[in-house]
């Protein structure tokens, strides 16, 4: 079928294969400077309208009695907006509605326009000007359905987008909720067991403001990563970063790049924050020599890969195990492995506090 901006979409195709017909058609539309073809036979007329035309020329003797066969399956595929139109030349009377076999062609070819010979050479030429104007009109309905079907794709495509936008939107709020809910149940778990187990207002306002700050440090890891996750070296630089004034020589952090869940995330974060905390009272951070490695592997192979974390101080006081479990160490044990869906163990070695991590990277 004729494409946009195909050379061949105004010619005339021209199918007279007896007498002098074609020639003088030919020339007619020549002199009219219209474009013309001659065909030899059906299967050229078919091949010429595959590659293209305006308009098809035809005499009722090359065609009444021919195997119409691919002429009429390339008529019946033409796309919603194609209406090919065919000249046929017929003798005297022989018009559809007295002649059985232009009857017959009609059927067959549809568009058709009967000129019965002789005809006049200004008849043949103003025929073939409005059968090309006809089918100028059909390419421009092609253009505006073109145009249609491009402008229906480019707005299902729209609200395609839209549709995914309000469904992300609807998602990034059930989230919000969630992490606000999840947040506000950390803080009111800290708050209680801070009050609870402080000493003094002074100790429970510092340690409160201590860990709320840890906690919002490690927000600040994941909003930046618009919470799909942070990595490990980074939520841990964070963590131990009110601890470096006291030496950044003193921690010691190695490990492969690792890339954790927001849950995850926090739960490691607090998690420093308390042994950081601990480190600075009583342990390698509370004297001028002690200092603290901060080391964990990947074990793939598994699903899904395991991490190892772990937390060893050294060069600080002899350690001593507590009578009473407090609550910064609960806090490690009890709701870190939970949030991790892991194991979480800190031994009190007289050599340092040390604490160990193995759960399942999600």
């Amino acid at each position: 079928m004729t494409a946009p901006n195909n050379p061949f979409s105004e010619r005339v195709l021209i199918l007279a294969p007896q007498g002098r017909d074609a020639s003088i058609a030919s020339s007619l539309l020549r002199e009219a400077q219209i474009l013309s073809v001659t065909c030899g036979d059906l299967p050229d007329l078919h091949q010429g309208l595959i590659e293209g035309a305006g308009t098809a020329l035809l005499t009722e003797e090359a065609v009444r009695t021919a195997d119409l066969t691919q002429i009429s399956h390339w008529v019946e595929r033409q796309p919603p907006w194609s209406d090919m139109p065919f000249i046929l030349l017929t003798g005297r009377s022989g018009g559809p509605e007295r002649n059985p076999a232009a009857a017959r062609l009609s059927e067959i070819l549809g568009n058709v326009i009967f000129l019965e010979r002789p005809f006049h050479s200004t008849t043949l030429v103003s025929v073939a000007r409005t059968a090309l104007r006809g089918r100028r009109r059909q390419y421009e309905a092609r253009s505006r359905l073109e145009a249609l079907r491009d402008g229906e794709s480019r707005l299902k495509a729209a609200l395609h987008a839209e549709q995914r936008g309000a469904e992300h939107q609807r998602l990034l709020i059930d989230e919000l909720n969630h992490r606000v809910k999840n947040t506000l149940a950390t803080v009111q778990s800290i708050a209680i067991q801070t009050l609870r187990n402080a000493d003094s207002n002074d100790e429970a306002y510092a340690s409160l403001e201590t860990r709320l700050l840890a906690l919002s440090r490690a927000h600040d890891v994941l909003t930046r990563e618009n919470w799909e996750g942070a990595d490990l070296i980074e939520v841990v630089t964070q963590a131990i970063a009110p601890y470096r004034g006291r030496g950044s020589e003193r921690f010691r952090i190695d490990g492969p790049g690792v890339r954790l869940c927001p849950r995850m995330s926090l739960a490691i974060a607090m998690a420093i924050q308390e042994l950081a905390t601990n480190a600075v009272k009583y342990g390698a951070l509370s004297n001028a020599d002690g200092g603290v490695v901060i080391d964990w592997s990947v074990t793939n192979g598994v699903t899904p890969p395991r991490l190892a974390f772990r937390w060893c101080e050294e060069g600080g006081p002899t350690v001593k195990a507590p009578k009473r479990r407090g609550f910064g160490s609960r806090l490690i044990e009890r709701n870190l492995a939970r949030d991790l869906d892991g194991s979480v163990k800190i031994s009190f070695a007289p050599s340092g506090v040390v604490c160990t991590v193995d759960a399942p990277i999600s």
